[in-house]
């Protein structure tokens, strides 16, 4: 009976310990995004990508610090007007997906929508020199968060973003993307994110297309 006892005390400690620390994980990624919301210089933005990784060194069973990080690294490139400035923050968002690969992920599908981001970034800079290398990671990374999550509405609006900005002699254009915009709204319209914290993003890229659809 003491051990028992003795055993029942241990666990209702470590839950404790457990339920304090997911509160304090809960509140510095609550922060932090809070604070990638308001970001609007690069200084800014680099500060919060820090503050992801620091999160993420010290909880190293959590992949979303890993996966902010990387989603900031691909916003801080579409700032930057040279393509070499472009490409070095997306390497480091690369080097954070390569950490994300080798954690236990629970929407990888997430994931794959972040490698289709840094594909269609990369095209970007230079689309007719890129397409060929880039636009099948990007399609393929498509398709596999497509197969992972149907549901994901950010797979639908990348898809939706890759068209829409591609020139209308190589098949792209607002009204070849109209229809890949509507089905991404309906996506978002009914998606509901697992948490306070999880990805939750793309709606007002995808309602600023929408405005050049008749």
């Amino acid at each position: 009976m003491k051990n028992l006892l003795l055993t029942i005390a241990f666990s209702l400690t470590l839950t404790a310990v457990m339920a304090h620390d997911n509160e304090r994980f809960m509140q510095a990624m609550g922060e932090t995004l809070s604070e990638m919301g308001k970001a609007k210089t690069s200084a800014s933005m680099q500060e919060v990508a820090n503050k992801f990784e620091r999160i993420a060194n010290t909880e190293t069973n959590e992949w979303l610090p890993n996966y902010y990080a990387a989603l900031t690294y691909t916003l801080m490139s579409m700032e930057q007007q040279e393509g070499a400035s472009k490409d070095q923050y997306l390497d480091k968002a690369d080097s954070f997906i390569e950490k994300l690969a080798k954690q236990n992920v629970s929407a990888p599908d997430e994931v794959e929508v972040l490698k289709a981001q840094v594909a269609m970034m990369r095209i970007s800079i230079d689309g007719p020199g890129r397409w060929m290398q880039y636009g099948a990671l990007f399609e393929g990374a498509i398709t596999k968060a497509k197969g992972i999550n149907s549901q994901n509405p950010r797979a639908y609006a990348l898809k939706a973003m890759m068209v829409f900005n591609t020139p209308e002699q190589f098949g792209g254009g607002a009204e070849k993307a109209c229809p890949e915009i509507e089905v991404a709204i309906q996506k978002f319209a009914e998606f509901k994110p697992a948490s306070a914290i999880a990805p939750n993003w793309g709606i007002g890229q995808v309602e600023s297309m929408k405005k050049a659809c008749k």
